[in-house]
């Protein structure tokens, strides 16, 4: 699993074009967030990435889907002190989500999203469980394009994810996106 997660990220930002007649404007993006993250504890502030594929399929032009995968962890992790036993929570998820981007006066626009997570809970040396939730997402951006070119866009939103079984965890981050179309 851990070969095959590089190698699918590398064949969409190298190979874009591979499913073109499946998709259209096919975009890979990232994101920085803090935030934070519970399960059954209190919540801890975390900080992490996000990495996506996003596309709009042949039947639908006015929702994307877009693809991720979600890191988060305590962000006392990365400030320096004695680690030594210490335990730092975390969380990881995967993500399927429907993306509407309203325009408010090209380049600003406005995206809403909600979808489906599968999220792993950390949040306790001995909790290691998977579960099903929700996500919702909004965000304010840029696009730094003419229209119908490829390039990069720049953003800034929330993003709320919950899941509904065994510890009910969930995590409030903010983050800063950029995109690239293709």
């Amino acid at each position: 699993m851990k070969k095959i997660i590089p190698a699918l990220v590398f064949a969409f930002i190298f190979f874009p074009k591979i499913s073109n007649a499946q998709i259209s404007y096919p975009s890979v993006g990232a994101s920085f967030h803090l935030g934070s993250i519970t399960g059954n504890s209190t919540s801890v502030s975390s900080t992490g990435g996000t990495l996506f594929f996003d596309f709009f399929p042949w039947f639908e032009h006015d929702v994307s889907f877009r693809a991720s995968f979600t890191y988060s962890q305590m962000v006392e992790k990365f400030l320096p002190e004695n680690r030594s036993g210490r335990y730092y929570p975390f969380i990881k998820s995967f993500s399927l989500k429907g993306f509407i981007r309203q325009d408010f006066s090209y380049p600003l626009y406005l995206e809403e999203g909600a979808g489906l997570i599968y999220l792993n809970d950390r949040t306790f040396g001995d909790v290691n469980l998977w579960e099903a939730g929700v996500s919702f997402s909004v965000m304010c951006g840029y696009d730094f394009r003419k229209l119908g070119t490829a390039g990069f866009s720049l953003g800034a939103g929330i993003d709320y994810g919950v899941t509904f079984t065994q510890t009910s965890a969930n995590y409030f981050i903010y983050y800063i996106q950029t995109q690239y179309f293709f």
